[in-house]
């Protein structure tokens, strides 16, 4: 469970599919609380840009005590000019120190790849990782 401000990375980073070189630090996102106006607006509840925020927390929590917002966590994803709101399953979420690590790791991989074309066998991401980040792998 992150709790409201924690920064959070969900293994996107921009130009993945270019050269590494190319490749962009992940997305950082920030976990918000469930009754924040910016995780409603203009959704199938509130069709406008400010919802009325008692008319948010109602709504909210009654879901919430539905169980229809299990698993759910409404993150507030900076693009770098702009910030957007999506809802995220929190199991596709992890600390945005550990999406960095795993970023590295996967970037000195595909170079790797690039390197020696002719290898057989793919090396695991394990390889690149630091010791005490080696569970990130099994992601």
């Amino acid at each position: 469970m992150f709790k409201t401000g924690t920064s959070v990375g969900a293994g996107r980073w921009p130009n993945r599919r270019a050269h590494p070189d190319h490749w962009h630090k992940p997305l950082r996102g920030q976990v918000i609380d469930i009754c924040d106006v910016r995780a409603w607006a203009n959704t199938i509840h509130f069709p406008e840009d400010v919802p009325h925020a008692g008319e948010v927390m109602t709504v909210a929590l009654r879901l919430k005590h539905e169980g229809k917002l299990q698993g759910l966590v409404p993150v507030s994803w900076d693009f770098g000019g702009h910030q957007r709101v999506f809802w995220e399953k929190e199991a596709a979420l992890r600390a945005y120190e550990e999406d960095v690590v795993l970023w590295r790791a996967a970037r000195a991989m595909r170079l790797d790849e690039i390197e020696h074309p002719r290898r057989r066998r793919p090396r695991d991401i394990r390889e690149f990782l630091p010791q005490q980040q080696q569970h990130l792998a099994l992601g």
